[in-house]
């Protein structure tokens, strides 16, 4: 069976507002092969914001991350491309599926799906000016249920590895991920396709590694709370038995992540900490009273001493 997923990697999804150096670095400990950076702002790389340039960065311990970017200008991709080669990133991603009202509006992201002609444009304007090699991480389709002219634009601008999320723009993260789409992979023997939605469990990972051998698997939202996840999967793919995270590691890595986050961010880590601590907190036992008294504590010493008393069980 291992020959199954000898080949497949464990990536952390790009998320705005979550997947900082902190929370990747965090994920690389439990196993994600590759991690991607909040998107980042074409236009704002070229009008020298500090907030987009903060976040292009990659800290020396991180390994196989790439910097994902966001417009609908090509010329203003361009820009961004070779902006971003310089921080020599593993590679650009571009995001064409992020179903953001306010970026759809933009014609970004996900509203390039929207624009076919000009998702082309765009897609050529980075890989014909980055210095790195380009993935793209879309959708199956606009509003339809698969558009597979959107992958045949994808492949003829010469990138050959491609994340789709099965779901439509329109869904946003409502209903199900599908993932028929999978029967057209074989049309492409030479892309490396990466699965991504509602892969929250090993046992759905390994479900479709086994159904699509030779995919990668990426994992957002169920690494919310969660960075064990990739660490259970591998230990699934293994054949070890998969056991419930011990209270000392769970502990050390939110104490873990809180040092990240200060260390990165200085005294607002610890408001920018609070939705993770939620989630790692997540359907967890008289809860309730201890995300309280985080979320309206400035005191590092405080929220730890009270993490460190917490009976979870």
């Amino acid at each position: 069976m291992l020959s199954q997923f000898k080949n497949t990697n464990l990536i952390l999804a790009p998320m705005a507002g979550i997947t900082d150096m902190p929370f990747r670095r965090i994920c690389n400990k439990f196993g994600a092969d590759i991690t991607v950076t909040e998107m980042v702002s074409a236009r704002g790389l070229i009008e020298g914001s500090e907030k987009s340039f903060k976040l292009l960065h990659i800290d020396k311990d991180e390994k196989n991350t790439g910097i994902q970017i966001f417009g609908n200008d090509p010329l203003v991709m361009a820009r961004a491309a070779k902006i971003v080669s310089r921080f020599n990133p593993a590679f650009i991603d571009i995001n064409a599926g992020c179903p953001a009202k306010k970026v759809i509006k933009s014609g970004s992201g996900g509203g390039l799906l929207n624009d076919l002609d000009n998702l082309k444009r765009v897609l050529n304007a980075v890989v014909e000016n980055s210095e790195v090699p380009v993935t793209c991480k879309t959708r199956i389709g606009f509003a339809d249920d698969y558009s597979d002219e959107i992958i045949d634009i994808i492949y003829e601008t010469g990138i050959r590895k491609i994340a789709i999320h099965g779901r439509t723009v329109k869904m946003g993260f409502k209903g199900s991920a599908n993932y028929d789409w999978c029967k057209h992979i074989n049309k492409f023997n030479d892309v490396k396709f990466v699965l991504n939605g509602d892969i929250d469990s090993p046992r759905r990972a390994m479900d479709l590694i086994l159904q699509y051998p030779g995919t990668d698997i990426m994992i957002g939202r169920g690494a919310l709370g969660n960075p064990f996840i990739f660490e259970k999967i591998k230990k699934a793919i293994l054949g070890e038995p998969i056991n419930d995270i011990s209270y000392k590691i769970w502990f050390d890595t939110i104490r873990e992540h809180y040092n990240l986050m200060l260390e990165y961010y200085g005294d607002y880590g610890l408001i920018l900490m609070r939705k993770h601590v939620g989630w790692y907190l997540k359907g967890m036992r008289n809860s309730k009273k201890i995300k309280d008294f985080i979320f309206r504590s400035n005191n590092y010493k405080e929220i730890i001493e009270v993490l460190g008393e917490y009976d979870r069980t």
